[in-house]
């Protein structure tokens, strides 16, 4: 039924965007627990880009991840903030998975948001080697 599509859809967004807080939160990226909805403001605490613009360009290019500067939605350019959407993952196969198992842990997320994990490592790297 209804109410139970949106409390799964509640849960895998909320599972998946705190393995991404868990995974990102570091001396170098400042990052904020999710509150509910699909993408998080982490803030890359380096000082190699002139503006966020910049920063996103240089992590689309070495890494493939596409995130969005913070510029964009009102925040200072010489701020290294991001947009970071958590979705690229197949809903409807991580649904019935949910509705069947009704359990999300590292390995559902694994299985059904491989591409969040990949994306995720790739930019924990990233700002670990700037």
């Amino acid at each position: 039924n209804h109410d139970q599509y949106i409390n799964n859809s509640r849960s895998i967004l909320k599972a998946v965007g705190e393995y991404v807080y868990d995974n990102l939160k570091s001396n170098k990226i400042n990052i904020n627990k999710p509150q509910g909805g699909f993408y998080l403001m982490p803030e890359f605490l380096i000082e190699n880009f002139f503006t966020s613009k910049e920063m996103c360009s240089n992590i689309l290019e070495k890494t493939g991840v596409a995130l969005l500067p913070g510029s964009d939605f009102g925040f200072s350019k010489e701020r290294m903030i991001a947009r970071l959407s958590f979705t690229d993952f197949n809903g409807r196969e991580f649904m019935d998975y949910v509705k069947k198992n009704n359990k999300l842990d590292i390995n559902s997320i694994s299985k059904f948001a491989p591409k969040i994990i990949e994306g995720t490592n790739k930019l924990k790297l990233w700002s670990e080697t700037l």
